[in-house]
């Protein structure tokens, strides 16, 4: 059984298609989603999503967004949107990507 869900920044789609599921980074943790799932929307945080699609896993670091989900159905619209080939690179991009964000600003 899958679920249809697409993964897209407002200009560029990254994912489109069938998953069996899906794990996404909220601001306070990871959610899972499995087909047939019950309708929410929430925040979609920094962090990894991992959807495991026709037997193989595919990795995205993202930062910031919104998740709609319905049974039938999950739509990820992130701010930022980076994919990986695999843990390690996902690892360290999101790295990078949380180092970005928490860089000091003096103002003299």
């Amino acid at each position: 059984m899958t679920f249809r869900f697409l993964l897209s920044t407002p200009d560029k789609t990254f994912f489109n298609g069938p998953a069996e599921s899906l794990v996404c980074p909220g601001p306070e943790g990871y959610f899972g989603i499995l087909p047939r799932h019950a309708q929410m929307v929430a925040a979609v945080g920094l962090g990894i999503i991992k959807v495991e699609a026709e037997g193989k896993a595919s990795l995205f670091v993202v930062d910031g967004g919104i998740a709609e989900v319905t049974p039938e159905e999950v739509i990820v619209v992130a701010d930022l949107i980076l994919d990986a080939k695999d843990s390690a690179e996902a690892e360290e991009k999101l790295q990078e990507t949380r180092a970005l964000r928490t860089v000091p600003v003096t103002i003299h």
